[in-house]
């Protein structure tokens, strides 16, 4: 595991979603960035596959960032 290897960690159908996690990340202090956003408000009936949105973290903060995901649920309605 390469300490500067940049992997995906999750891809997202819903631009909203994808920046909210985003925001949440880097207010943590994680470093990270989203591709793909242009295409997905651009063509939103594609495909997730071939319009999806894709979170790039450091493979190095993988489960880091999965114990915050879990830990900071969104509040339920």
């Amino acid at each position: 595991m390469g300490a500067d290897k940049i992997i995906i960690y999750k891809n997202y159908e819903n631009p909203i979603e994808a920046q909210m996690t985003l925001t949440r990340l880097r207010d943590a202090g994680f470093e990270c960035f989203l591709s793909g956003e242009n295409t997905a408000w651009l063509r939103p009936m594609l495909d997730a596959s071939i319009s999806g949105i894709q979170l790039h973290v450091f493979e190095k903060d993988v489960s880091e960032i999965s114990r915050f995901l879990q830990e900071d649920l969104p509040l339920e309605d």
